[in-house]
């Protein structure tokens, strides 16, 4: 869209980022023999990948968990054959393993959430460890000591702590639901939450955040280790969470949708490809047996903000979040009891922004002496009306020599220019204008996750992410210096997850992810174009254009014969020859 004043105003439309990506993968883990083939294939900006791995060792997937441990006799030989089983304690799943020759163990893919683990084998005790917290992309060591006995005798454990990983050498950090939830959080943006961890840093934007009218808000331009800015890759549930037009990261679902979210930094896993800094794997909540549900509220507005002790009067936002969480097994009754086997998970959060800014922007505009062509003022750098604070003289551009007195004939203004003044207030003695630009903002956000086990060897998923931001246009005909491009962008995040057991030493991992961001904006309905302001003209001319800035003068500057001041140009088209400068006006 043009400056109102600058040429005919259309509608834009960008789409960000439309793409979708399926993945199908078996990642391996230690010893892994097989082959990886991949296949990509992009047409504008569509993009399938197809990777499909085939492996006879434990699978391993991005932001699943695993358990991998020893299971030994009193006198620490390893005991083989023994049955390894891990049950989720939230929805009473389970998954089986048998111990190797050398009394090894694994078992993988397991999402992040409280497990116990029961070990049996024939002469022993029956050994349960309960409580133990698996993490997004953790590997968890648990070793096990079994005591002689018989089956029908226990031994229990209540694990204590967070299982440390003693098996790779990656360095990572998780952000668990409990910080996410209870720390401070300025408009309960997670994705700052990356800053928690040792070596993320904020970066230089280097133009990855394309603004409000590109980039969804709340995106982070974070450095891991000094690596660039769009060098980050951040996945949500394994599937890809990145804004492909800047390489940031799309938007993460509210704090009360989030489960936790892992951040590596180094010697990370080479089936994370793609960047060279950190991996951000964001997980969302899944529903349990158990009901459980949540509505929330937050509220900011000057009735409760206390007055900055420098400013005149409180600050005027109003910001208001609320939403809610639901989630547990499905349950239809009379027809379908989904306990220990099917369950969802929904959640929806609003935001509401409106403000007037105290602190207002500022630009200078022609006095009224301007406007009737007098512009002696500036010929004396200690004259109030001189905004410049130099004494300056004004060049014909048709003759090259200054205008007596400065003092130039009315009829030289471009009619277009005289119209857009009309739409613009008066300023100071000098022209000096402070103004402010309404915010009217408001997101919508919501989260679907339904979680299906298939018999005893299938685990299914299916998640859906979307939230919308709606940024008003401001646009006020007798104050054409407020004016803002509206704008609204829509991010979509879709999953589909599927682990299939073959055996307790092979598995399969299939994702299909579809991500994208579609970004609209343009002016507010009846904003006028130049050909409403009276220009007629699709080239240069040489009519004298009436000059507006946005940037304060400062200190004194030695005498000029340009108005090379701090007026950049509102005008409608552009006007060569002149002595005025050419920039936009920029607030």
């Amino acid at each position: 869209m043009r400056n109102p004043a600058h040429g005919s105003v259309r509608a834009r439309k960008r789409n960000e980022d439309q793409f979708m990506k399926r993945t199908m993968t078996s990642p391996f883990g230690q010893g892994a023999c097989g082959s990886t083939s991949p296949l990509a294939v992009r047409s504008g900006t569509m993009r399938i990948a197809i990777l499909l791995a085939v492996c006879s060792t434990a699978a391993w997937g991005q932001g699943l968990g695993e358990f991998v441990g020893t299971v030994t006799d009193p006198s620490g030989a390893g005991v083989p054959n023994a049955k390894i089983t891990v049950a989720e304690a939230g929805t009473g799943l389970t998954r089986n393993a048998t111990t190797s020759t050398e009394g090894l163990f694994t078992v993988a893919s397991l999402r992040p959430a409280v497990y116990s683990i029961t070990v049996e084998a024939s002469g022993f005790r029956t050994f349960t460890q309960k409580d133990i917290t698996l993490l997004a992309d953790q590997r968890a060591t648990v070793n096990v000591k079994l005591e002689l006995g018989t089956a029908s005798e226990s031994v229990s454990v209540v694990a204590e702590g967070v299982q440390v990983d003693t098996t790779t050498q990656t360095i990572k950090q998780v952000v668990d639901q409990a910080r996410i939830v209870e720390l401070p959080l300025n408009g309960r943006n997670a994705a700052a939450l990356t800053l928690l961890v040792p070596g993320a840093v904020i970066s230089p934007n280097a133009g990855a955040d394309q603004g409000q009218q590109k980039t969804y808000p709340g995106a982070v331009t974070v450095s891991a280790n000094g690596a660039r800015v769009y060098q980050m890759s951040f996945l949500l549930d394994g599937g890809n969470n990145v804004d492909e037009y800047t390489n940031v990261n799309a938007p993460f679902p509210f704090p009360d949708a989030l489960q936790e979210f892992s951040v590596q930094t180094s010697n990370y896993s080479a089936e994370y490809g793609q960047n060279a800094g950190g991996v951000v794997n964001i997980i969302t909540r899944s529903g349990t047996n158990d009901i459980h549900g949540a509505a929330f509220g937050f509220v900011r507005n000057a009735i409760f903000n206390a007055r900055n002790f420098f400013a005149p009067a409180r600050d005027p936002l109003k910001r208001s979040q609320f939403g809610g969480t639901f989630g547990g097994p499905v349950v239809i009754p009379h027809v379908y009891n989904g306990r220990d086997k099917t369950f969802i998970f929904l959640g929806y959060q609003g935001t509401r922004i409106r403000n007037v800014p105290l602190s207002s922007s500022s630009a200078f505009v022609p006095t009224p002496a301007n406007l009737q062509g007098d512009f002696s003022a500036i010929l004396d750098a200690a004259n109030p009306a001189n905004p410049l604070h130099r004494a300056t003289t004004v060049i014909d551009p048709l003759t090259g020599q200054p205008f007596p007195g400065n003092r130039i004939p009315t009829s030289r203004y471009d009619p277009a220019s005289l119209a857009v003044m009309k739409s613009i207030p008066a300023g100071a003695v000098d022209g000096s204008i402070f103004f402010a630009k309404p915010v009217h903002q408001s997101f919508d956000e919501g989260v679907v996750k339904l979680d299906h086990a298939i018999g005893d060897r299938d685990r299914f998923t299916a998640r859906y992410f979307g939230t919308k931001f709606d940024n008003r246009g401001v646009y006020d005909s007798s104050n054409l210096l407020t004016y803002g491009d509206g704008s609204n962008i829509f991010s979509q995040n879709a999953l589909l997850h599927e682990t299939h057991i073959f055996r307790p030493t092979l598995l399969n991992d299939f994702r299909l992810n579809y991500a994208r961001q579609n970004a609209v904006r343009g002016p507010v309905t009846g904003v006028p174009n130049a050909r409403d302001f009276g220009s007629r003209r699709s080239r240069p001319s040489k009519a004298l254009r009436l000059p507006v800035s946005s940037r304060p003068a400062t200190a004194p500057r030695p005498a000029s014969r340009a108005t090379t001041g701090p007026w950049p140009t509102m005008c409608a088209g552009w006007r060569a020859g002149t002595t005025s400068p050419s920039a936009s006006t920029a607030n």
